[in-house]
């Protein structure tokens, strides 16, 4: 078997026909989410993420996709979480976010389309950025002690955009009731979260990660003081 490069070749493979098969009517849906659906991806790299909206999520009743384990991992595919209604329903005040991005980015394989119509609980989403932010700036303010000790200093940005961003996806619905189409309307939002081109310029490279860590700060505080809905 070959590594599918694209979408179109995923949805055309075997794939929807093998999870379908091994999982029965137990499958309410079988989806691709995650990187794999951002910018940038590159399935020679990074491998697809398929998950499971199923009737029972037992043990018992997802040891068949075992057998297909050595064909996923030919074709560079992993599977990764597996839910059920109910849980989705129970879950939803702990993973508003990771909801609200599968809810929006999403390829169904096989089965319904996972979590149409899904509004977050605001309070909720609120409460997980901030939560979640609040635990980046810890690590920034780390990194950033240690900056000079770092043989790729652009990888401070890159690091913490692969934390941040995700976040910033849920801080944008929260802001403006949209999930955004990419990473472009976060940057347009704020541009201080962009990465500098080159480190050469040392001043301007300090001054660009200390603009950084600002505005990851005034975010915080923006998610704090919103009102809970």
């Amino acid at each position: 078997m070959k590594k599918n490069l694209s979408i179109v070749e995923l949805q055309r493979s075997n794939w929807p026909g093998m999870l379908q098969q091994a999982l029965g009517d137990n499958l309410i849906s079988a989806f691709i989410h995650g990187d794999c659906l951002v910018e940038g991806f590159n399935a020679l790299e990074s491998p697809w993420t398929i998950s499971f909206i199923l009737r029972d999520n037992s043990t018992a009743s997802i040891k068949p996709l075992q057998n297909l384990l050595r064909e996923a991992k030919k074709e560079n595919i992993e599977f990764r979480y597996f839910f059920t209604l109910k849980e989705i329903q129970t879950s939803e005040d702990v993973f508003p976010l990771e909801f609200l991005h599968i809810a929006n980015r999403n390829v169904a394989l096989a089965g319904a389309k996972p979590l149409p119509n899904y509004q977050p609980n605001v309070e909720c989403l609120r409460l997980e950025c901030e939560r979640e932010l609040r635990g980046l700036l810890i690590h920034l303010r780390e990194a950033y002690i240690y900056l000079q000790q770092d043989r790729n200093p652009l990888g401070f940005f890159a690091r913490a955009n692969a934390t941040l961003l995700p976040i910033m996806y849920g801080v944008y619905y929260l802001l403006h009731k949209t999930y955004p189409e990419n990473h472009q309307q976060i940057f347009s939002a704020y541009p201080a979260l962009r990465a500098p081109i080159s480190s050469r310029n040392e001043k301007a490279f300090i001054e660009s990660i200390n603009s950084y860590i600002a505005t990851v700060t005034e975010i915080v505080n923006q998610v704090d003081s919103m009102d809970a809905v």
